[in-house]
Parts: C-alpha cells; sequence; structure tokens
C-alpha cells in the first residue's frame, strides 16, 4: 500500500494522523439523508491525483479533536449541503464502517459512523460552504432517487458503502435500531491483515552454540 514519506502533502494534516499501522487515519462521522419518496442526498467526487477514478458517496468528514460524532455530522452536512439540522434531529448510530482509501497518491483508513436523517421533502442544496479541497475534488451534490442510485450501480459506477441502495430501501421505511457493519468484505481482509502481528522468524544459532 502507497504512504509516501510526503503523505501530509497529500491530505489534510489537521485532520489526519499516522496509525499504529502505518497509514495515515481518521475518524469521521457521515449522514444519510432520505425523504420520505425514497431520494437520498449523495455526492459525486474524484481523486485529486486520478480524475478519472471518481465515487458516489454521502456527505460526511473527519471530527474535529474531541468533537461529538452527532455534532460533527449535523456540520459536516451544513458545510457540503447547507441544509441545517439539530443534532437530535438525527437518528443512530446507525452503522459503522472501516474503510480502506486507495487513493493515487496515497492510500489511508478510516473509521466512519452514520446517522440517518428523515426529511419529509428534499431540501434546497446550497455549495458555500465547500473548502478549498472540496471544490477541488467533488463533482456534484444532489438528491438521487433509488432507481438512480440503482442504475449507477448496474453500470459499475463505484458506490460507497458498497451496499448503499440496499441499506437506503431498508430505511425507506424506518430504522429498527439495530447498528449495521458497512465494512466492505476486502477492506476487511486487508484490515484483518493489517492488525495481525508480523511473524516471528527464528535465527539459526551460530555455529559454535550448538
Amino acid at each position: 500500500m502507497l504512504v509516501p514519506e510526503d503523505w501530509d502533502q497529500h491530505l489534510d494534516a489537521a485532520e489526519w494522523s499516522l496509525g499504529e499501522d502505518g497509514l495515515p487515519f481518521r475518524t469521521a462521522a457521515r449522514v444519510l439523508a432520505v425523504t420520505q419518496d425514497g431520494e437520498v442526498l449523495l455526492l459525486v467526487g474524484h481523486d485529486a491525483a486520478d480524475p478519472d477514478h471518481n465515487w458516489v458517496f454521502t456527505p460526511g468528514g473527519g471530527l474535529h479533536s474531541g468533537e461529538d460524532p452527532r455534532a460533527g455530522a449535523v456540520r459536516e452536512l451544513v458545510e457540503e449541503s447547507g441544509i441545517k439540522v439539530a443534532p437530535e434531529d438525527l437518528e443512530g448510530p446507525i452503522a459503522h464502517r472501516e474503510a480502506i482509501f486507495r487513493f493515487a497518491s496515497v492510500t489511508c483508513r478510516q473509521d466512519e459512523i452514520f446517522f440517518l436523517l428523515h426529511l419529509a421533502n428534499r431540501r434546497p442544496i446550497r455549495k458555500d460552504g465547500w473548502t478549498c479541497l472540496e471544490r477541488d475534488v467533488v463533482d456534484s451534490i444532489s438528491w438521487w432517487s433509488a432507481e438512480q442510485l440503482q442504475a449507477a450501480q448496474q453500470r459499475g459506477q463505484e458506490i460507497y458503502p458498497v451496499c448503499l441502495p440496499e441499506i437506503v430501501e431498508e430505511l425507506a421505511s424506518g430504522w429498527n435500531g439495530r447498528c449495521l457493519d458497512l465494512t466492505d468484505p476486502v477492506d476487511h481482509e486487508v484490515l484483518a491483515e493489517l492488525a495481525s502481528p508480523l511473524p516471528v522468524t527464528a535465527t539459526p544459532a551460530p555455529e559454535g552454540a550448538r
């Protein structure tokens, strides 16, 4: 996995730090905003070093030091969409995801906490709270119908979490109180390898000591 010495030039060093596994790491909060008609608020973004690599994802981002995840989710939602809600408007956490981000210039790891926001109707979107980085790498933010999301999945569009279309459909009628693990199976394998201790290699004793 790619972690260059100047990794902090590719990521915001104020939000990311090197984890024990050697990968840049941060904790993030995300919001799954769903209307009563089943529409979901999603962004499309691309890799700054590889613009042809793009994906669909939910609003959210890195938590500030000591920030409550629910408060962080509300902050990220208003920054990215202009939609203002109170922390108590969010349900959950409804899900958790351990993610490996494989950017062209750096590989990093993020723990994500998801909250659910049920809205009667779609809200107007504003982008004036976007950071310079978001303006560089985010292509769009809009309300998606369930049909649009499923069609994107069928044509091979990268969507995160990978089971997002199924989750949106399941949550359209309400949350059942379970906190789901949305970690991609491929990432599960990588994370298990990173957490495993290195094998101890026996060193042969010198000839005279045998």
